[in-house]
């Protein structure tokens, strides 16, 4: 805990947001220490929820892990490579970095609302290896122009449960981050269905906002946690690139500037940020059930700004106080 955990309060217009858009969860970690903690809608320190689209950081990230333990060799690796059975041709071929970059040139629309979307088949559907094989088509060349893609990372999920030769990717996560990132309380995959046992790599991690948060901790203090090298320079390099074809997405996890300095945030559906400030320390997340809408489907959120100046104002409140 921060030597001030919890001494300022939160502003009216945060705790209205907080309010209209019902969120549950509300962290503000300053310097690697807990400065702000709050609970809403009878959520609590250890309760698990959905954080949908944030698991794409952590199935992009373990892709790099794979690499690292020599599981994969290139993140540049055509996808063919690892799935054979997947008859997509594209030029240039498909690779890893194009679907963990969100630039895969395949079709998909993440906001159709139709009851049989590909957005709704992914959700619902009980075998995502046939949902692959059969729905997802390319339309465009990889790497021409970011655009979000649900599918593109349930791929990925594909690649690392071939290559991790019946170890499941829960078991992977647990290895890699889990133990070592020092999380209090046990994660959990939704998976298709019990017959097929894949775990929902778009978007189906189940944890608590503290846990989650400590991922936040990493890419805030260039890979350390706790002295601990989670990730190295060559995976922060990676993290942190926008691709040349990309505005706001650059490896697994979104990135914007306020008032000229990078930050890169976890996103997933409904609100669910883990915001990471390097230049300030900063760490923010917020579960919840609501967020602003985009007006463009590739920009930055709206509540990463809104997030970054509330925080930044309570520690100034602080610093004067001391």
């Amino acid at each position: 805990m921060h030597e001030n955990y919890n001494q300022i309060a939160l502003s009216d217009t945060l705790q209205k947001y907080h309010q209209a858009f019902q969120s549950t969860d509300f962290l503000i970690i300053k310097n690697g220490r807990i400065f702000s903690q709050k609970y809403y809608l009878e959520s609590h320190r250890n309760n698990i929820s959905g954080v949908w689209s944030v698991t794409k950081t952590y199935t992009s990230l373990l892709i790099l892990k794979a690499i690292e333990d020599g599981l994969i060799e290139s993140i540049d690796d055509p996808v063919s490579k690892y799935l054979p059975e997947w008859k997509v041709e594209q030029t240039p071929p498909l690779s890893l970095r194009h679907l963990a970059s969100m630039s895969s040139g395949l079709y998909w629309e993440e906001l159709d609302q139709k009851p049989f979307s590909l957005i709704a088949r992914l959700n619902f559907y009980d075998n995502l290896e046939k949902f692959v094989y059969n729905y997802l088509y390319a339309i465009g060349s990889p790497g021409d122009k970011q655009h979000y893609d649900s599918g593109a990372t349930q791929i990925l999920g594909m690649v690392l449960k071939k290559v991790l030769q019946g170890k499941s990717i829960t078991a992977y996560l647990e290895e890699k981050f889990w133990i070592p990132l020092e999380c209090e309380n046990n994660a959990l995959f939704i998976i298709d269905s019990e017959k097929h046992q894949n775990e929902k790599t778009f978007g189906g991690l189940v944890a608590t906002a503290r846990d989650i948060s400590r991922l936040g901790l990493v890419i805030s203090q260039n890979g350390m946690f706790q002295n601990k090298q989670i990730l190295n320079a060559e995976q922060m390099k990676m993290l942190s690139t926008i691709p040349y074809n990309n505005k706001t997405y650059a490896y697994g996890i979104w990135t914007g500037e306020y008032e000229g300095k990078p930050f890169y945030y976890q996103s997933g559906h409904r609100g669910q940020f883990i915001i990471s400030f390097p230049a300030e320390q900063l760490v923010i997340t917020r579960l919840g059930h609501q967020k602003l809408k985009k007006d463009d489907q590739e920009d930055v959120s709206k509540e990463t700004y809104f997030f970054i100046k509330e925080a930044l104002k309570m520690i100034e409140q602080q610093e004067k106080v001391m």
